[in-house]
């Protein structure tokens, strides 16, 4: 019996210690994920305009070229 509630002690104790190792690796991660996904949404809100711009020029292009379909067809 104090063999098997050694053994618990060793186990609950790399446990701990593993929880306790990963958190210390984790943490720096999240923020450089953190850090990266903000400049990825200023990026997207700088490119943002840029491409409602070119939206909105090839839209009056298939329109009108929808237009000059129509009136070529009998």
């Amino acid at each position: 019996m104090r063999e098997l509630s050694a053994k618990l002690a060793e186990l609950r104790g790399q446990l701990e210690s593993f929880g306790t190792g990963a958190t210390a690796r984790l943490t720096p991660l999240r923020g450089g994920v953190d850090s990266l996904s903000g400049k990825l949404a200023q990026t997207l809100g700088a490119l943002r305009p840029e491409v409602s711009t070119v939206d909105g020029s090839l839209t009056g292009k298939i329109e009108a070229l929808d237009a000059e379909l129509a009136n070529l067809e009998p």
